[in-house]
C-alpha cells in the first residue's frame, strides 16, 4: 500500500511539474510577444495589450505557486504542554512504550480536552524534504474514561504510528491536499487582484478571462490526479491503523484496546450531552468548574439505562451495542476515509487474541498529578466563549446530577419501552369502533414486545431509508461516484434504479412488520386497561394522541414546505431568481399561517406560548410581508418570518411529545397496577 501511495505521489508531482513547466513556457512566450507587440506597433492600445500579454502568463504562474508563500501555523491555544517534571507517571508509561516499540520519543507531549489521542507534526512545504519530529496529544476526556491498561494500549497504538516509515507519505498527501484546496477555495485575494486588473481596461480583461479558463482546466486535472492519490493513501491509512493496533496488542494485549475503542463513542457522547446541557443553561447563567466528573456520571447513567455490564469501574460496550444504530449496508470501500471501520479493527484484534501479561486496571486519571487543576483549566476553556448577561454561578456536581436526571425524566419516555418510541410513534391508525371490540389476552409481555430483536427491525428500517436517500443522490449525481458496495456486492451507476426499487420494497416489508407490532402493542395495552378497569382513560388518551398526531403531520408538512421554499434566502442568488422563488414562498406561507393561527387560538397550546411570543406572532400574522423589493431583502420582515417558523417548529414538537408521553406513561403504569 505504501508503494502504491508513493506511485500516486509521483504521479501527482509529475502532473504538477508538467503544469508548472507549461506555465513557464507560456509565460516566456507571452512576455516575448507582449514586448515585440509594444516595440513594433507604438500606440496606447498596443501598449495595454502588451502589458496584458506579459501579465497573462505571470497570473497563471502565480496561481500555481501561491501556496508556497502561505504560512500555516497550528493553533495550540487549546493544548496544554506537559513535561516529565509535571507528569512523571505519564512519561514513565511513555518511556516503557517507546522502549518496547523501539521508536522515537515525541518532540512534545500535550493534553487536550478531547476524548481522543493523536499524533501530529509541524508540517509546511519544506517538511516534504526534511525530517519532522512528531508530537503526541492525549485527550483528558479519554484519560478520564479509561483504565491504565487501556490508556497504555491507546498510547502504544499512537507509538505504532511513530514507528511507521510510511507516516512520511502522509506529509506529502497533507501538503498536496493543501495545494489542491488552496487552488480550489483559497482564491479570494487572487480574485480580488485579477478583477481589479480586469477592471482597469476592457483589453486586459480579455487576458484575465483566458487565464481563468486555463486555470479552471488545471484545477480539474489536479483534482482528478489528487483523487487517485487520496484513494490510494486511504487504503494505506487503513493498513497503518491495523498495524498500529497490532503494535498495541503486542505491547499491552488485545482486550484493553478493544474495550477502549468500543467505549470511546459512549465517552464522547457523554461530553456532547454535557455541552448541550450547559448551552441550555446560558440564560440561567450557570456553568461548571469541572465537567469531567459529570462526564463519568452521564456515561454511567447511559450505560445503566442500556443495561451494559461494568468492569473495573467502567461500562463494557459490546460490538452489538456499538453497531446497533449502524445497520446501513452501503459503502464506498472507504475510498477517502483515514480509518477503517471499528468492527473490522475489533475483529482483527480478536483474531490476534494476545492476552494481558500484567493487568493494571486502576483508573488512568490517577496517573495525573493535579488532575483536578488540569480538568478545571480545560473546563474554563470550554466556557470562555459563552456570553452571559451576568456573572455565572458554579453548579455543584450533586445539583448537576439532580437537574440532569430531572431533565432526562421530563424529556424521556418510560424505560420499559427500551427506546422503541424514541424513533416510532404509538399506533394511531385505529377508529373509535376499535374500543367496542372484545379484548384478547396476549401471549407476549412488555419486555418481549420491546426486545432487541424488534428494535433491530426499527434500526434496519432507518438504515434502509438512509441508504435509499444515498442511492437516490448517486442516481441523480448529487453524490459523484461511479460505483458503490451494498451488502458486500459491487454496483455501478446503472444499477441505481433497480436498487431504489429493491430498497423501497424492503422498506415496505419492514413497515408492515412494525405496523403489525404496533397493532399488537395497542391491543395489549387495551387488554390491560380493561383488566384494570381503566379502559375509559386509555381510550380518551389514545383518541387524544390520534388527533394530535394527525394534526402534527399536517403542521410538520406546512413547516417543512415553507422551510424548503425559504432555503434560498441563506445563499446568494440573482434578483430574478429571488423574485421567482418568492412566489413559492408566499404560496407556502399561506398554509403555514393557517396552521400558526390555529395553534395561537387553541387553548391546548396556551401553556407553551409566552405572552411575548404571542404578541410577536400576532404582529407577524396581521402583516402581509413582501420580504424583498428593488435590489434588497427587508431584514426585519425576514427576521419576523424566521422567528415565527422557529417558534412554530418548537411548539408543535413539544405539544406532540407531551401528549405522546402522557399516553405512554399511562400505558407503562398498566404493566404494574399495584404500584400505580
Amino acid at each position: 500500500m505504501a508503494a502504491r501511495s508513493v506511485q500516486a505521489i509521483i504521479l501527482f508531482m509529475a502532473t504538477y511539474v508538467i503544469l508548472v513547466i507549461f506555465t513557464l513556457a507560456l509565460t516566456a512566450v507571452s512576455c516575448y510577444l507582449g514586448i515585440k507587440l509594444m516595440q513594433y506597433i507604438r500606440s496606447s492600445i498596443t501598449f495595454i495589450l502588451g502589458i496584458g500579454l506579459i501579465g497573462f502568463g505571470f497570473m497563471i504562474l502565480f496561481f500555481l505557486v501561491k501556496f508556497v508563500f502561505k504560512s500555516n501555523k497550528l493553533d495550540r491555544s487549546h493544548l496544554l504542554e506537559i513535561t516529565r517534571a509535571d507528569q512523571p507517571e505519564i512519561f514513565k508509561m511513555i518511556d516503557e512504550i517507546v522502549l518496547n516499540v523501539r521508536t522515537d520519543f515525541p518532540k512534545k507531549v500535550y493534553l487536550s480536552n478531547e476524548v481522543n489521542a493523536s499524533v501530529f507534526y509541524d508540517s509546511n512545504f519544506w517538511s516534504m524534504f526534511f525530517p519532522v519530529r512528531k508530537n503526541l496529544i492525549i485527550g483528558f476526556g479519554l484519560i478520564n474514561t479509561t483504565t491504565a491498561d487501556e490508556l497504555r494500549a491507546i498510547l502504544a497504538h499512537e507509538f505504532g504510528h511513530f514507528s511507521q516509515k510510511s507516516m512520511k507519505v502522509g506529509i506529502y498527501v497533507y501538503q498536496f491536499n493543501k495545494i489542491v484546496y488552496d487552488m480550489l477555495y483559497e482564491n479570494e485575494s487572487y480574485d480580488k487582484v485579477t478583477r481589479g486588473i480586469a477592471g482597469a481596461s476592457s483589453y486586459i480583461s480579455i487576458f484575465v478571462l483566458i487565464s481563468d479558463k486555463i486555470i479552471g482546466l488545471m484545477q480539474q486535472i489536479l483534482v482528478r490526479v489528487y483523487q487517485v492519490l487520496s484513494e490510494s493513501y486511504s487504503k494505506l491509512s487503513h493498513e497503518m491503523e491495523f498495524h498500529a493496533d497490532a503494535v498495541a496488542a503486542v505491547t499491552v494485549g488485545s482486550k484493553p484496546l478493544i474495550d477502549s475503542l468500543l467505549r470511546m463513542q459512549l465517552a464522547s457522547r457523554s461530553v456532547d450531552i454535557i455541552y448541550n446541557y450547559y448551552e441550555r443553561k446560558i440564560d440561567d447563567c450557570i456553568i461548571s468548574k469541572n465537567i469531567f466528573p459529570q462526564q463519568i456520571l452521564v456515561m454511567n447513567f447511559l450505560a445503566q439505562r442500556n443495561k451494559l455490564p461494568f468492569e473495573n469501574g467502567f461500562p463494557q460496550v459490546s460490538i452489538g451495542y456499538y453497531n446497533r444504530f449502524n445497520k446501513s449496508k452501503i459503502s464506498f470501500s472507504n475510498q477517502y476515509s483515514s480509518h477503517p471501520e471499528t468492527d473490522e479493527r475489533i475483529k482483527r484484534l480478536n483474531d490476534l487474541g494476545i492476552p494481558v501479561v500484567k493487568p493494571y486496571n486502576e483508573m488512568a486519571n490517577k496517573l495525573l498529578v493535579d488532575q483536578e487543576k488540569i480538568a478545571e483549566k480545560f473546563t474554563a476553556q470550554i466556557f470562555q466563549h459563552a456570553v452571559y448577561r451576568e456573572q455565572p454561578s458554579l453548579q455543584q456536581l450533586s445539583d448537576f446530577e439532580a437537574d440532569f436526571l430531572k431533565e432526562n425524566d421530563q424529556n424521556s419516555y418510560p424505560d420499559i419501552f427500551n427506546g422503541y418510541f424514541d424513533y416510532r410513534n404509538p399506533y394511531h391508525q385505529f377508529n373509535a369502533d376499535a374500543f367496542e371490540l372484545p379484548t384478547i389476552s396476549s401471549e407476549l409481555n412488555v419486555e418481549e414486545f420491546f426486545d432487541d430483536n424488534n428494535l433491530s427491525v426499527l434500526y434496519e428500517l432507518k438504515a434502509l431509508e438512509a441508504d435509499l436517500a444515498i442511492i437516490d443522490n448517486i442516481d441523480s449525481q448529487v453524490i459523484n461516484v461511479k460505483t458503490f458496495n451494498y451488502d458486500g456486492k459491487k454496483y455501478s451507476l446503472a444499477d441505481c434504479r433497480a436498487m431504489i426499487d429493491y430498497l423501497k420494497n424492503e422498506i415496505s416489508k419492514k413497515n408492515e412488520q412494525l405496523v403489525l407490532l404496533d397493532e399488537k402493542v395497542f391491543e395489549y395495552f387495551r387488554f390491560l386497561a380493561k383488566e384494570n378497569e381503566t379502559e375509559a382513560t386509555f381510550k380518551s388518551l389514545s383518541i387524544k394522541y390520534k388527533r394530535v398526531a394527525e394534526e402534527f403531520t399536517v403542521q410538520e408538512h406546512a413547516y417543512s414546505d415553507l422551510a424548503n421554499a425559504t432555503r434560498f434566502m441563506h445563499t446568494s442568488a440573482s434578483k430574478e431568481m429571488i423574485k421567482r422563488k418568492m412566489v413559492v414562498v408566499k404560496k407556502e406561507e399561506r398554509k403555514f399561517k393557517d396552521c400558526l393561527l390555529a395553534i395561537v387560538n387553541n387553548d391546548e397550546y396556551a401553556s407553551l406560548i409566552t405572552e411575548g411570543a404571542k404578541t410577536a406572532l400576532a404582529d407577524y400574522l396581521k402583516h402581509d410581508y413582501k420580504y424583498f423589493g428593488a435590489d434588497l431583502y427587508f431584514d426585519e420582515e425576514i427576521k419576523d418570518l424566521f422567528f415565527a417558523m422557529n417558534f412554530f417548529g418548537g411548539v408543535i414538537v413539544e405539544r406532540h411529545f407531551l401528549v405522546k408521553k402522557e399516553l405512554l406513561e399511562f400505558s407503562s403504569k398498566l404493566t404494574n397496577p399495584v404500584l400505580s
